[in-house]
């Protein structure tokens, strides 16, 4: 089944006691979620690291939340395993926090509703086969 989303900016600030930022984007590609990010120095953005792309398999998360805020907006990942965001700065307990601005909202808001339904369909068919 295809799947046709727009990828979604996003940043994780205060990474390393607000030293350093990531941005990147989101975007949903088979029964994946893929985070593309590069880490950078938060004061004059002048280091960089390289550009990382984690994949995160649909059936390692056990929940995608998206939280809409007056100037920005939030998706946060809930895992059952630290291992699966260990590679993503900022993780936290399982948890993923990803801040995402007001002008992607609404391509935001489609992604999740988008990977909500992939995970329903996952869940339905492991159902199915045992």
């Amino acid at each position: 089944m295809p799947f046709e989303t727009k990828s979604v900016q996003f940043e994780i600030p205060a990474i390393n006691h607000g030293l350093q930022k990531a941005s990147g984007l989101l975007k949903l590609e088979e029964e994946q979620l893929i985070l593309e990010f590069q880490v950078k120095d938060a004061l004059l953005e002048i280091l960089k690291s390289e550009v990382k792309e984690i994949a995160i398999p649909l059936r390692d998360l056990q929940s995608v939340e998206y939280k809409k805020g007056w100037f920005s907006s939030k998706v946060i990942l809930e895992a059952g395993s630290l291992r699966v965001f260990e590679d993503i700065p900022g993780a936290d307990h399982g948890e993923c926090e990803l801040k995402i601005k007001r002008k992607e909202r609404e391509d935001a808001e489609k992604l999740i509703s988008k990977v909500r339904l992939v995970m329903s369909e996952i869940k339905l068919n492991d159902l199915d086969e045992s």
